[in-house]
This record gives structure tokens, C-alpha cells and sequence, in this order.
């Protein structure tokens, strides 16, 4: 049938979606398409660029003043994957993406994967928390509506403190490794992200839990208590 991710990604969210049938298969297809890519890039045709003159184009358009917009701030372990490239940049519309992290930003492999995973005409860039809060100050991106991913609590943690102005938060995926505690199927914590998001929380930003965006939000302090508990349970 010529299948792939992308199509199966965009079928299961218009599902939910109640659209006309006739517009699901139109959208499916379209996500397919944009799903093909070829490595390496320079033996694409020309006539399947129009991702790169996309990015072209937003490039020299940037606004020239007022401030950055942030249309969602998201902590997921896996940055930009297909239920972000799909799901919540629809669902936030942003014309770049951001990925705000100190290790991505040094590893130019993981750069370049994301940038490649970005979804067509728009760009997806990875720069270290530090940029990031320069770039919170620069004019030239003024009224830019940017999604930022971070890895974890503590690098949004460390970008809100260097002046990048976030109220509210996404919290969609931190990844089980040794020493966390699951507190749901898609959230592993350990005392010093417990730690973190009790600080952001003391500081005002919200948090919306949530994978999808068609998922109902899960109550952040519940989730902090749970993890306390089962922290202490491990002591």
C-alpha cells in the first residue's frame, strides 16, 4: 500500500478529529510524501526541495522587531520525534522550531537528524541555552512564533533564569533511566527533576501534562507527590 510512519501518525490523530473522510485521505497522503527523504541530500532532485526554499524564505523574511512568541515550550527526552513534527506543530502552529540544549548543540549528529526531522516549511534549529536567551532579546526575531523543546526540567529550568520568558510548560516525555521512579507510562523522575519542577512551579509556570494533544492534562502536584513518595519508598 506504501505505507510509512508519517502516514500512520497522521491517520491515528485524524481519527479524532471527526474531519470528512475525503480530507483525512488527502491529509494522509500529504504526510507521506513529505515522509521520503534521500541521503544524502544533495542527490535530491530539484523539484523535491520545496522544504529547503521554504526555509529559504522564512529566513529572509524575518521580522526586523518586537519580541519572540513562544506558541508552546515542551520538556521531551526524544526533542523533536513524529508526534511533535505532527500532533502539537499543528496543534501550535509555529513557523520554526527550537531545540534549547547545551548537549544537542554540541553533538552534530543529533543536529543534523533533527533538523532533517522537522516537518516541511518548518526549519527546526538546535542552539545551546545560552543563544537562546540572546536570541529572547534579538529584534530580528521579533513576532517569530517559536516551539521550544528542552531534553529536561533542568535546561528549562536554566533557560527561564538566563531571561527566556516561559509561563506555561508542556511536559510530555521524560525517559526512564537508572536511579528514576515511573510516575505514569510516559514520565520518569529522580529527586533533582522533582526539585526543578517544584521550583518552576514556585516561580509561576504552569504546566500542561500531556503527550498528544488530544490527550486530557494530568495534575502536575499529584504527579510531584507520587514521585516524592516512591523516591522515598526507594531510600
Amino acid at each position: 500500500a506504501g505505507m510509512n510512519l508519517p502516514m500512520v501518525i497522521e491517520s491515528y490523530s485524524a481519527r479524532f478529529s471527526g474531519q470528512d473522510p475525503k480530507d483525512v485521505i488527502k491529509g494522509i497522503v500529504g504526510e507521506a510524501k513529505k515522509g521520503v527523504k534521500v541521503f544524502p541530500e544533495e542527490f535530491n532532485p530539484q523539484e523535491e526541495k520545496p522544504a529547503a526554499l521554504a526555509k529559504k524564505a522564512g529566513s529572509a523574511n524575518l521580522p526586523t522587531s518586537g519580541q519572540i512568541q513562544y506558541v508552546l515550550a515542551r520538556i521531551d527526552t526524544r526533542l523533536l520525534h513524529g508526534q511533535v513534527a505532527t500532533g502539537w506543530t499543528k496543534a501550535a502552529n509555529p513557523d520554526r522550531i527550537i531545540v534549547v540544549s547545551d548537549n544537542v548543540a554540541k553533538d552534530k549528529l543529533r543536529k543534523n537528524m533533527i533538523a532533517q526531522a522537522a516537518p516541511s516549511g518548518v526549519p527546526a534549529n538546535t542552539v545551546p541555552i545560552k543563544k537562546m536567551a540572546e536570541v529572547a532579546k534579538d529584534v530580528r526575531f521579533g513576532k517569530t512564533k517559536a516551539m521550544l523543546l528542552f531534553e529536561t526540567p533542568e535546561d528549562a529550568l536554566k533557560a527561564i533564569e538566563s531571561g527566556v520568558d516561559i509561563k506555561e510548560l508542556n511536559v510530555g516525555s521524560m525517559a526512564y533511566s537508572n536511579g528514576k521512579v515511573n510516575v505514569n507510562q510516559v514520565l520518569a523522575m529522580d529527586q533533582e527533576d522533582v526539585d526543578t519542577l517544584k521550583k518552576l512551579r514556585d516561580m509561576g509556570v504552569k504546566f500542561d501534562v500531556r503527550k498528544v494533544p488530544n490527550s486530557s492534562p494530568e495534575n502536575m502536584d499529584e504527579l510531584l507527590k507520587k514521585a516524592q513518595s516512591l523516591i522515598d519508598g526507594n531510600k
